[in-house]
């Protein structure tokens, strides 16, 4: 299995969209019930196809099924791209990042 490390330095491209790291950032942080994100490059094992999954952390008092849902529409409306949206405790993503000298926002594990 090969995996593309390099493939994810300021961009990414998934399914023909090319996607500015900075401008991914952007969209995410502009929706306010959003407190942290990570999006992870896969590989889907069944069909070969790429596919984003995207973790997120919600505000406190925030209705996690709302925020995924909006957040869904969002990347779609602006990125062409459909994500797997999933809502994690807040805090998760924190203690995963403290890990790493730069948070790892864009993460690809596509084969």
């Amino acid at each position: 299995m090969i995996r593309h490390a390099n493939r994810t330095t300021g961009f990414f491209k998934l399914r023909g969209v090319n996607m500015n790291h900075a401008d991914f950032e952007d969209t995410m942080f502009s929706e306010p019930q959003v407190n942290d994100f990570q999006a992870v490059l896969m590989t889907e094992e069944k069909t070969g196809r790429e596919g984003l999954r995207l973790l997120i952390e919600v505000k406190r008092g925030s209705d996690d099924a709302t925020v995924r849902d909006l957040v869904g529409a969002m990347i779609k409306r602006t990125f062409e791209v459909t994500p797997d949206v999933e809502v994690l405790p807040l805090g998760t993503l924190a203690a995963e990042f403290e890990r790493s000298i730069k948070a790892p926002r864009f993460v690809d594990k596509r084969i």
